[in-house]
């Protein structure tokens, strides 16, 4: 037996592309999306809010500052999940978000593969931002982040989780480094845009299967999916 055979998924619905174009409703359930993997992150239908898959739990991270377990029966236009066995794991103390990236790409992740990862610790500073919901006609994604709220916590617990995605999936993915975040007592969080942790532990698992799922909607089947400007608007919308 190949070892091609013992690689895991990363499982995807919809694509970042699809996003940028505007694409906010979705046709696969929270439900459908754990059958999938157990651990990952995206957003909502009319992009309201941030999503964390946490084992059967999936919270929504709204821009109003409010954090709630979601039912299983609604839709998400975009997500991504693994079924997470970390098998590397490091203790980290005072670093900022550039050092811990730099920490990642020198001694733990796959620089062509996809890296699922877990960072759980006390964080003397978190930057997040959230995007609100939107409504039709939906605008587009690089217009709705300019009116994002912006929330700074200070001496916070809680835990990152997100991947390290390769610079080739540009469109299908985001590029790089993308966390979203959850304080332990469950009332705060967002996407991360920067952060220090002060002490804590990352654990890493590296996923070299991939697998797409496309909407159904004629929508997704007419818009424009590679835009010359793709990847400013993305570096604009997530970075």
């Amino acid at each position: 037996m190949s070892a091609e055979t013992h690689n895991k998924t990363f499982y995807q619905t919809s694509m970042m592309s699809a996003l940028i174009a505007g694409l906010y409703q979705g046709d696969f359930t929270i439900g459908q999306l754990l059958d999938h993997g157990n651990f990952g992150i995206g957003t909502f239908n009319d992009l309201d809010g941030e999503m964390i898959v946490m084992g059967d739990e999936v919270y929504q991270l709204t821009s109003t500052g409010d954090v709630h377990l979601v039912d299983h029966d609604i839709t998400t236009p975009f997500a991504s999940v693994v079924n997470f066995e970390p098998k590397a794991k490091l203790s980290l103390i005072e670093l900022s978000k550039k050092e811990f990236e730099t920490c990642l790409e020198q001694d733990l992740l796959a620089h062509n593969a996809i890296n699922a990862i877990r960072l759980t610790g006390k964080f003397s500073y978190v930057k997040t931002r959230t995007v609100p919901a939107q409504h039709r006609p939906y605008p587009p994604m690089v217009e709705v982040v300019k009116h994002q709220p912006i929330a700074e916590m200070t001496h916070v617990s809680g835990v990152m989780i997100g991947f390290k995605i390769p610079d080739y999936m540009i469109g299908i993915n985001v590029p790089g480094f993308h966390f979203h975040f959850i304080s332990d007592d469950r009332t705060q969080g967002g996407h991360v845009s920067d952060f220090i942790i002060t002490e804590g532990n990352v654990e890493v698992e590296i996923f070299k299967d991939f697998h797409l799922r496309m909407p159904a909607s004629q929508e997704f089947d007419r818009a424009d999916l590679h835009p010359e400007d793709l990847q400013t608007a993305i570096h604009v919308t997530e970075k």
